[in-house]
């Protein structure tokens, strides 16, 4: 459900678009392709503020240049 989405941040900086879902042992992670790749972790709360699917977005806690 996740693969396509775009990824924001939560200042709104677009990141790209979800491409695939890593796993992880610990947790997984989203591919996220944009100007450059990112990897994120998957974790509701902490890098994952938002999953809306009806509006086709995630918003993460994340920095762009990472």
């Amino acid at each position: 459900d996740l693969e396509g989405l775009e990824v924001k941040t939560t200042e709104g900086v677009l990141l790209g678009r979800v491409v695939r879902l890593m796993e992880t042992g610990a947790n997984d992670v989203l591919v996220v392709q944009g100007n450059r790749e990112h990897l994120v972790p998957f974790v509701q709360g902490q890098y994952v503020t938002r999953v809306d699917l009806e509006s086709g977005e995630i918003e993460v806690d994340w920095d762009p240049d990472f």
